[in-house]
C-alpha cells in the first residue's frame, strides 16, 4: 500500500527549477491527494510535471478516456487556473475578499484548486457541453455529498461551429473508476 502510494506520487516530485511558496503548496496539496486516492485511470507514465519561466504545470492524463484529462497551470502570482474539457475554472488570491463562493471547501484560492483537482480526479465533477453553429455553451456542476448537482460555472467559446447538439454530452470526471458508458 506504502508502495503504491509512492509510485502514484514520485513522478510529481521530478520537477527541476524554483517554486515559490503557492506553487509548493499546490505540489504538495496534489501530492497529497494523488497518494490518499486509488485512481486506476491515471496514466502516471502520461502525465506530467513541468516549471519554467510560465510557472507549474501539471498534466494528467486519463488512461481510458483521454477527453476526462485536465491541466493546472500555478504561474505564482496568487492565480491559478484548472482547465478540463472546454473549460476553465480561475483562483485567485482575491477570490475570498470579493466574496466568490465555491460549493466545495475553499479556505483560500490554493484549497480552491486543490478541491477542485480533488473532484475532478474523484468523480464529483460534471460537465456538460451543447453544440451551436456559432458557440459551443458549457455548464459545469460540482456533485454533493448527496449525489445531488450544484452548478458552480457556465461558459463557453464563440465561433464558427459545426454542429448542433438538443441534449447535452456529459463529461462526469473520474480517475477512481474502470471505464464506463457515456
Amino acid at each position: 500500500m506504502l508502495w503504491d502510494a509512492v509510485v502514484v506520487t514520485e513522478w510529481i516530485r521530478n520537477v527541476t527549477g524554483r517554486l515559490n511558496a503557492e506553487q509548493q503548496l499546490i505540489l504538495d496539496g496534489l501530492t497529497a491527494i494523488l497518494g490518499r486516492l486509488d485512481l486506476p485511470q491515471l496514466d502516471i507514465g502520461a502525465s506530467s510535471t513541468v516549471t519554467d519561466a510560465s510557472g507549474l504545470r501539471v498534466k494528467l492524463i486519463h488512461r481510458s478516456r483521454p477527453e476526462l484529462s485536465f491541466d493546472v497551470n500555478s504561474p505564482g502570482n496568487g492565480e491559478a487556473f484548472v482547465f478540463y474539457g472546454q473549460e476553465e475554472q480561475h483562483f485567485r488570491s482575491q477570490d475570498r475578499a470579493d466574496g466568490r463562493v465555491w460549493p466545495f471547501p475553499s479556505e483560500d484560492h490554493v484549497q480552491a484548486t486543490l478541491s477542485m483537482i480533488e473532484g475532478l480526479l474523484s468523480g464529483r465533477v460534471e460537465l456538460q457541453v451543447w453544440k451551436r453553429p456559432l458557440a459551443i455553451k458549457t455548464q459545469t456542476f460540482w456533485i454533493n455529498q448527496y449525489g445531488g448537482r450544484e452548478l458552480t460555472v457556465r461558459g463557453g467559446t464563440v465561433g464558427l461551429l459545426f454542429g448542433w447538439s438538443r441534449q447535452p454530452e456529459v463529461y462526469r470526471f473520474d480517475f477512481t473508476a474502470p471505464r464506463s458508458g457515456g
